[in-house]
C-alpha cells in the first residue's frame, strides 16, 4: 500500500518559515466570521475562521476550532483552503469522529504580518433550530523571529441561530453559488523530487502543492511512468526508485477543474531560478533540526498549560 503523506515531513516543511525572516513576537487575534448571523434550516453556510497579526509576522498556527451541539445544530459538510494566507498544511483541518472539534496546523514561509488573514473555510449545514456557537481553542501561533516564539493569541467566537425553515421556502445554500461560480482550474505548480535519509525510510519522493482561490485544492491523481492514476496528497513516494522517472499530476479543485503538471518538463526548467531551489532544499535541511528541537518543546508547553488550568 502505498504511503503518499507523512504529518512528520509537511510539519517539517511547516516549520521552513522559522528560518527566513526574523522578527519581533508580539501578539495576534483569530477570529471566525460568516456573512450570516442567521440561517434556517437546511442552509448552509460558509464560515471562514481568520487571523489578524497586529503588524508582527507569524509564520505557523495550531489549534482547535470547537462546534456546540453539532449532532443538532448543524454539521460539518467539508473545509476549504481557498484563499488561505497559509500554504503548508502539516495537519489540514480534521474533524474529530463525534462532530465537534476541528483540529489543524498551517505554515507559511517568511511569515506574513496581514490583517484579516484567511486561514481556512468551513461549510456548515444547518440541521435544527438553535444556536451554533464556533470556538477558537487551544491556538498557538509561532512568530517568524528564528526561535519558535509563541505569540499572545486573543480569541473570539462566533454564534450563528438557526431558525425553522419558512414554509414553501427554499433552502439557501451559499457553498453551491461558490462552487457554480468556479470554472478556474488551480494555479500551475511543478513538482519536486526529494530524498533524505530521515524521510520515507529514505526513499526518493515528490513533494508538489497546487493553488486554487476559488473553491480549493481537493486531492491530486499521480500517474507515474505511464500506470494508472492512484489519488494522492501532496507528497508521493515513488515506486520507482532506480532509474529515470516520469510524472503526471494532476491537481482538482473541488469544482471539478483541474490543472496537469509534469515531471520532467522542459518549459518548467527553462522558466525556474535554480539558485533559489537549491537553497531551499539546503534550508530544509536545517529546518528538520531545528524542528526536531523546536516542535517537542511547544507541544510540551501546551501539555504543561493544560495541566494547570
Amino acid at each position: 500500500m502505498k504511503k503518499h503523506l507523512t504529518i512528520e515531513y509537511l510539519g517539517i516543511l511547516a516549520a521552513l518559515a522559522v528560518v527566513i525572516v526574523p522578527a519581533s513576537a508580539s501578539a495576534a487575534t483569530l477570529y471566525v466570521q460568516s456573512s450570516r448571523s442567521t440561517m434556517s434550516v437546511g442552509d448552509t453556510v460558509v464560515v471562514t475562521v481568520k487571523i489578524d497579526a497586529d503588524a508582527d509576522v507569524l509564520n505557523t498556527i495550531e489549534g482547535d476550532i470547537m462546534l456546540s451541539s453539532p449532532s443538532t445544530s448543524a454539521i460539518v459538510q467539508q473545509f476549504s483552503l481557498a484563499g488561505s494566507a497559509f500554504g503548508l498544511w502539516p495537519r489540514t483541518p480534521s474533524l474529530s469522529t463525534d462532530g465537534t472539534d476541528i483540529s489543524f496546523i498551517g505554515g507559511v514561509p517568511g511569515g506574513f504580518s496581514i490583517e484579516g488573514a484567511t486561514v481556512f473555510k468551513i461549510v456548515l449545514q444547518a440541521k435544527d433550530p438553535g444556536t451554533i456557537t464556533i470556538s477558537p481553542k487551544n491556538i498557538s501561533v509561532l512568530a517568524n523571529d528564528g526561535k519558535g516564539t509563541k505569540m499572545p493569541v486573543t480569541l473570539n467566537n462566533l454564534a450563528i441561530t438557526v431558525v425553522p425553515q419558512k414554509k414553501g421556502a427554499q433552502a439557501v445554500d451559499d457553498w453551491a453559488g461558490v462552487i457554480s461560480a468556479d470554472t478556474t482550474p488551480p494555479e500551475p505548480f511543478i513538482i519536486v523530487l526529494g530524498q533524505d535519509p530521515s524521510v520515507f525510510s529514505g526513499k526518493k519522493f515528490a513533494f508538489f502543492s497546487a493553488v486554487d482561490n476559488q473553491s480549493g485544492v481537493a486531492y491530486y491523481d499521480v500517474s507515474e511512468n505511464g500506470a494508472p492514476p492512484v489519488r494522492s496528497g501532496s507528497m508521493y513516494v515513488l515506486q520507482n526508485q532506480n532509474g529515470n522517472v516520469t510524472l503526471a499530476v494532476t491537481a482538482y479543485d473541488k469544482a471539478g477543474n483541474k490543472r496537469i503538471a509534469l515531471y520532467p518538463s522542459s518549459t518548467i526548467r527553462a522558466s525556474v531560478n535554480w539558485p533559489p531551489v537549491i537553497i531551499t532544499v539546503i534550508i530544509l535541511v536545517i529546518v528538520y533540526m531545528i524542528f526536531k528541537r523546536i516542535w517537542p518543546r511547544l507541544r510540551n508547553d501546551q501539555r504543561d498549560a493544560t495541566e494547570n488550568i
